[in-house]
Parts: C-alpha cells; structure tokens; sequence
C-alpha cells in the first residue's frame, strides 16, 4: 500500500473532516512518487525515473463564494515542471476527475479561467474534482515560446507527457483526499488544449471515459509552421509604421468587409439569415470592393486599398507553393469580425495569432533551433518537410483511434466554422481520415461525433454571428455514463449575443448539417 493510501486510512481512523484532511495535504502526500501509484495506462517511457509525483506548496479550504463549492485548493508541481492547480470539493463530490488542457503555448495556472475554454470552475460547479496545469513550463504570456529554445524535455512535456504525469498526478490526489478512486475520468481542452484532448485519445486511450475536443489544433506544425508563415509574409508592409498591411488601424472596415462576404457567401445554405453557414462552398471575390486609392483610407472605412485586398485575398486562400499546390486551408469567409482579436493587433503591438505564429516558427518547428530565424524567411518551396520531425511530437493527426474505442471511451469535437485562428478544415480533413481508417460513419460515430458551429469562431474567446451557448461536456456525460449518444446539441444565444436574427442552432454529428432557427411571428411556431 502506497504512503497516501496509509496516512488516508490513519485520518480516517481520527475522524478528520474535509476541511481537516485539507489542511493535512502537503503532509500527507510530499513523499508520493511514481512509484507509489501503480496506472499500468499510462505507458511505459512517458513517466521517467526521478519524476516526483507531486510537490505540494499550499493547500487551504477555500469557503463557498461566486457560486462555487466550498474546496480544497491544492497547489504546486508535478514532476518534473508541470506547475498544477487542484480543487476538490469539500462536500457534494459527484465521484469524478476533470481534467483540462491549455491554450496557446500554455506557460501559466489559471484557475479561474471564464467559461468553458480549457477551465475548470465550470466542472467544480457541478461537483467535479479538477486539476489544471502550465503544460510544464512558465511563460510571459499564451504566445511565448522562448522556453522551447534547446529545451527538448519541456517540448515533451508541451506535446503529451504533460497529460500523462497529471493524469496520475490527480489520480493521487483524489484518492487521498476521498480515499476512493473517481468513478469516471474525463478531459477537455479547446485549441491546443484541443490538440492535447486528441492527444489524449491517440497516445493514452485508456486514461479517459470521455474527452472533449474543442476547436483543436490538430496539425501544429501546419497550423503554426506552415499557415502561421503564410500569414505573416502576405500582411508584410516594410513601408507601413507597423510593418504590417492589416493592422489595428484595419478594424474599422472589418464590418464593410464583412458585409462584402455575408451577401456573396449567406444564402449558400438556402437562407438568408446573417449566419454564414457554408462558409466551404464560398469563394470570395474582391473585385467589386470599393477602392480607397486616392481617398483618404482614414476617413473612407468602406473600401480596401489594393494592398489590403491582396493580404484579405491571401488570408482567405490558404498557404501554397510556388507551383499552386495547396498546403494548408485559408482562413473561413465570416470569420471576419475575430481578426480585430487574433490577427490585427493595437498600438501595443501584433494580435496573439500573430504572436503564436511567431513563436513557432522561431523556438519550436525545427529539432535544432535555427539562429537568427524568422516565419517570414519561410520557404513554401523548400522548408515545409523540414517541419515533419517536430510535427511527429506535436501533432494529434493519428487515425487510428481503435484502441480509444476498445477501452470504452467516447471522443466529442466541436469546431467553430467561423474560426480564423484555427482554420477547421483541419477538424474535418481529421474526421474523414478516422472514418476511412475505422470503416465508416456509423463504426465511428459509435464513440467518436464531431459537430460544427455555424458562426462561431475560437473557442467562445469572442461572440459571433451564430448562436454560442452549448455545453458539450453535459452532451458527453450522458453518452458516457448512460449509454445516450448526442445526436444534437441545442446552441441558443449567449448574453453577449443580444439582437442575433438566429434564436438557436441544432448542431448535429458529421457528416449531417446543423439546423438553424429561426425568430418567426407569433402563431407560427417558434422553431420549425
């Protein structure tokens, strides 16, 4: 019997309390290695002799307050860098572990992360014990990838170790503080959080019952190395103050371009409605646009200058090589109004999809970092191979999800169609891939359902022109726990949404197209 196990039953035996067993944590469990908790799960190779399991600095009972539970609040690391937050409720524990990834290039705990984007408090409403991690590093922000440089362990632990050693991690924790393993383990994440849930399924396929995968960056090395440089290179303006074409001064025609798409790309899916919902069978034309040469661009936000129809030309098509061969999707039509939050940046500097394009380019595409690089020196001809070996540790593109399936796990993406920073192509081009490797929808969607938003764009980070409001871990609860596979998921309008044309979307499984309402008169039923 491990040392957790032991001082458990010894509390037990004196009666503590919660709030008691809280405060006796970091006793408790500071000699718990590895080798303590036996999970033959997680393989063999991806927990390393000398990896402690936790280092608990604080642990406190924190009271009930913002409409959360009173819980333990455990803080510290897991070995070897993994900076964590734990949280257990005090009372009302609903017998499961929740696990969440991060974004970005992760590089810090938050804890108290909004919604339902790589954040827990959500989960511990509703009686969850949760954990969220740093992904194994510290950075100054989401974009930061200087602790990449030369840094292969803290690569590893970015690309998946990180999910193994806090999957035991919390394991531990739970057991020690509940005396009880949980009933049933799930994880979510959404972008590279995202990334890390299909990681999750791919390379640890026992570890979970159910996992959640947002808006995933998929192909990291095609999205950050590939797409991030095409990007770059097609807003570059050495003669413009930023350097760039499309700026912050830019977001003042965001809503003249967006108009310019909505009426070309609307009514492709037989309504006309505000909501892009085929945003795949639209190509843009920008020829009809209103040209700002000769004006003034300041005070003429209804028009594009050539060089700005040539960067939103290039933004919307997608990466290609010299020969006209595609390497990666281009971004969605309707995805507009996201750039002034990803792309476009303010008087501080470029916006974080600028940043995260940056970044992995210079610290993270290469085995060997190269010196003095930068995105936009990237060759479309020459240097796409060169990202293989690091897209071999990164991403999450396996097809072969059989022995997901076999252990009795149940995967749920849901991608926003109107996602600029993580281009859903990429969802789908994966889906199809897992159909074609399983042997059809029907064999895949028994544990694996992809649903897309019409009009939503990165993982609820802003609202958009479709109704945003689902919960798909309520979705994977029932398909886990009592056998009801979700053959919709309801969106209605969040708060933030006020005045939508749409009163709610049906979102339903891949390959079946979402089913949008509409408001009607009185009389008239209120959804079809």
């Amino acid at each position: 019997m491990g040392a957790s196990a032991l001082l458990f039953l010894a509390l037990a035996a004196l009666g503590a309390g919660p709030a008691d067993t809280c405060a006796t944590t970091p006793a408790r469990i500071a000699d718990v290695h590895t080798s303590d908790v036996h999970t033959s799960d997680v393989q063999a190779g991806d927990v390393q002799a000398g990896d402690a399991l936790l280092d608990v600095a604080a642990a406190e009972a924190v009271s009930p307050a913002l409409g959360l539970p009173g819980y333990c609040r455990v803080r510290g690391v897991i070995g070897p860098s993994i900076g964590f937050e734990a949280r257990l409720p005090l009372s009302g524990w609903n017998g499961k572990y929740y696990q969440t990834g991060c974004g970005g290039f992760c590089g810090a705990v938050l804890p108290d992360k909004g919604g339902r984007s790589n954040a827990i408090n959500h989960a511990l409403k509703r009686g969850y014990a949760v954990i969220t991690t740093d992904g194994g590093h510290e950075g100054a922000h989401i974009g930061d990838a200087r602790w990449a440089r030369d840094n292969p362990q803290a690569e590893a632990l970015f690309a998946h170790r990180a999910i193994a050693l806090t999957y035991r991690a919390g394991r531990a924790l739970v057991r020690a503080f509940y005396g009880e393993d949980p009933d049933y383990a799930y994880f979510s994440g959404c972008s590279n959080g995202g990334r890390m849930a299909l990681i999750a399924a791919q390379r640890y396929p026992a570890l979970f019952d159910g996992i959640v995968s947002g808006c995933p960056v998929v192909d990291l090395a095609g999205s950050g190395g590939v797409f991030g440089a095409w990007v770059l290179q097609a807003n570059q303006d050495p003669r413009a103050e930023s350097g760039r074409i499309l700026d912050a001064s830019f977001r003042g025609k965001l809503a003249y371009l967006e108009g310019l798409v909505e009426a070309q790309c609307d009514g492709l899916d037989g309504s006309l409605d505000g909501l892009i919902a085929a945003p795949d069978r639209c190509a843009v034309d920008l020829d009809g646009a209103a040209s700002c040469e000769g004006r003034s661009e300041a005070g003429a936000p209804a028009c594009l200058s050539d060089a700005e129809k040539r960067a939103v030309a290039a933004w919307y098509r997608g990466p290609h090589d010299s020969a006209g061969a595609r390497l990666f999707s281009g971004m969605p039509p309707g995805s507009e109004r996201f750039w002034g939050v990803w792309y476009l940046g303010d008087e501080n500097g470029p916006g974080p999809g600028m940043l995260l394009a940056d970044g992995y380019g210079r610290y993270m595409a290469f085995p060997e970092d190269p010196e003095d690089y930068a995105p936009e020196d990237f060759d479309f001809d020459r240097d796409v191979a060169g990202l293989a070996a690091q897209g071999a540790l990164y991403n999450a593109t396996d097809p072969d999800l059989r022995a997901f399936r076999d252990a009795g796990g149940k995967l749920l993406l849901w991608h926003g169609m109107a996602d600029p920073l993580v281009v859903p192509q990429q969802s789908v081009d994966y889906y199809r891939s897992v159909i074609a490797k399983i042997g059809g929808v029907r064999e895949t969607q028994a544990f694996f359902r992809m649903f897309l938003a019409p009009g939503v764009g990165h993982c609820w980070e802003a609202p958009g022109a479709g109704p945003d409001d689902f919960d798909p871990l309520a979705a994977l609860e029932a398909w886990v726990e009592d056998g009801v596979a979700p053959d919709v998921i309801e969106a209605a309008p969040s708060p933030a949404q006020a005045g939508l044309t749409v009163s709610g979307v049906s979102y339903r499984p891949y390959p079946a197209e979402p089913v949008i309402h509409h408001d009607q008169p009185a009389g008239e039923g209120a959804r079809p």
